[in-house]
């Protein structure tokens, strides 16, 4: 059985992803309008998870995929 779900990011993946501290990404966050939104909220609440294709596209208008 194949299941088509789309890949997840917590903001520690984003990090690792982006080659920054999660201080970083959280700055990011609170500095950046267009940072994505999380699509869900898990481990009671506490941890967002970013949707794939919304991480993209921020790195597109961030140049971050030119690091």
């Amino acid at each position: 059985m194949s299941h088509n779900l789309p890949k997840l990011y917590s903001k520690a993946d984003l990090a690792k992803r982006w080659r920054v501290s999660r201080q970083v990404v959280k700055n990011w966050e609170n500095r950046h309008k267009n940072f994505p939104d999380p699509i869900m909220w898990v481990h009671n609440d506490t941890l967002p998870l970013y949707i794939e294709k919304d991480v993209i596209k921020y790195e597109n208008e961030r140049k971050l995929n030119e690091r």
